[in-house]
């Protein structure tokens, strides 16, 4: 029997290894969402009612807190006004 020579493969000329370029991306960040619920009618009006009373009174509030301001600043200026006063 014959045997078969194997031939031997040209070597492939090796190319040259890849440089690895590992670029940093910053995670990404989940996105928000409202988490949202299934309410009745009636507690979603309550609420908004709610809301609403204390929108009200809050401007109330800072209405009541600006007069008061105003008050203390005329106290000043009157009680100077009079007590400062000489009789002549």
């Amino acid at each position: 029997m014959a045997t078969a020579k194997k031939v031997a493969a040209k070597a492939a000329p090796k190319k040259p290894a890849k440089k690895l370029v590992m670029e940093f991306t910053p995670p990404k960040k989940p996105v928000k969402r409202e988490q949202t619920f299934d309410m009745p009618v009636e507690v979603r009006d309550w609420i908004e009612q709610a809301g609403s009373r204390l929108k009200s009174l809050q401007s109330k509030v800072d209405r009541l807190e600006l007069e008061n301001k105003e008050l203390k600043s005329y106290k000043r200026w009157a009680e100077h006004k009079i007590l400062g006063s000489s009789p002549e």
